[in-house]
C-alpha cells in the first residue's frame, strides 16, 4: 500500500490534471457546436451602452398655446391674414375673455402635463441625465444713429411698391403670408414695362443724388 502511494506522488497525478483540463476543452468545444452561433456569457452593465445619450423630457405648451394650436386656424382665417404678430394680439384678446368653464380643460390637461414632465424630470436625472443651462447669448451693442445723417433713399422699385402694396394685398387670397406679398410684388415689378419704370426710377436717381449731395455736406460738419 505504501509503495502505491509513492508511486502516485510520481507523474501520474501531473497526467491526471491534463486529463482533466483535456475534458473541460473537449466539452466546451461539444457545447458550442451543439449550439451554433451561441454568444458568450457576458455580464451587463447597469449603465448605458457608450454611444447612448438620455434625452431629457420636453416641457408641456401651457393652457394658452394649447388652446391656440386649437384655435389658430380660425383665428387667421377671422383675420384674414397669417401675420404672427397680429394672430398673437388676436389670440391674447379671446383668452383673456374666454370663460372660465372653456378654459378649465386647457388649465386640467396643463396641470396633468406638468405632474408628468415633473416625473419624467426625475427620472431622467436619476439616470444620470443633466439638465445642461443654456450659454448666456452677449448682445451687440447697436451704434445709436445720428438723428442728422441723412437717410438712405428708396429704391425704384421700393417707390413702386409704396404705391400698389395696398392693391397687391387686397388681391391675395385670405390667409396669405408677408412672403406670398413680397413674391407677388416682385413678380409684377419685372413684368412691368420701361415707360411704366422710368417715373420711379428717375424719382430713385433724384432722391440717390440728394442724399450724396446731403451726405459731403454732413461729412464736412462731423469729420
Amino acid at each position: 500500500m505504501g509503495r502505491t502511494m509513492r508511486r502516485m506522488g510520481g507523474p501520474l497525478p501531473l497526467l491526471l490534471s491534463l486529463g482533466v483540463a483535456l475534458c473541460a476543452l473537449r466539452n466546451a468545444f461539444l457545447i458550442t457546436q451543439c449550439v451554433p452561433n451561441s454568444p458568450p456569457l457576458m455580464v451587463r452593465s447597469a449603465r448605458k451602452a457608450a454611444g447612448d445619450e438620455l434625452v431629457p423630457p420636453k416641457r408641456p405648451a401651457s393652457s394658452y398655446m394649447s388652446w391656440l394650436n386649437d384655435n389658430r386656424e380660425s383665428i387667421v382665417k377671422k383675420l384674414g391674414t397669417n401675420s404672427v404678430s397680429l394672430v398673437a394680439k388676436e389670440a391674447g384678446q379671446q383668452w383673456k375673455k374666454l370663460s372660465a368653464a372653456k378654459k378649465k380643460p386647457y388649465e386640467a390637461a396643463w396641470v396633468k402635463a406638468k405632474a408628468k414632465y415633473a416625473k419624467d424630470l426625475e427620472d431622467f436625472k436619476a439616470a444620470g441625465g443633466v439638465i445642461l443651462k443654456p450659454e448666456k447669448r452677449t448682445r451687440v451693442k447697436r451704434v445709436k444713429r445720428d438723428p442728422n445723417m441723412p437717410k438712405r433713399p428708396l429704391s425704384s422699385y421700393m417707390l413702386w411698391l409704396q404705391d400698389n402694396r395696398a392693391s397687391i394685398v387686397k388681391s391675395m387670397p385670405a390667409g396669405h403670408k408677408v412672403t406670398d406679398v413680397s413674391r407677388e410684388a416682385g413678380a409684377q415689378w419685372s413684368k412691368l414695362t420701361a415707360a411704366k419704370k422710368k417715373k420711379y426710377e428717375k424719382a430713385a436717381a433724384d432722391a440717390k443724388a440728394k442724399y450724396l449731395e446731403e451726405m459731403e455736406e454732413y461729412k464736412g460738419q462731423n469729420p
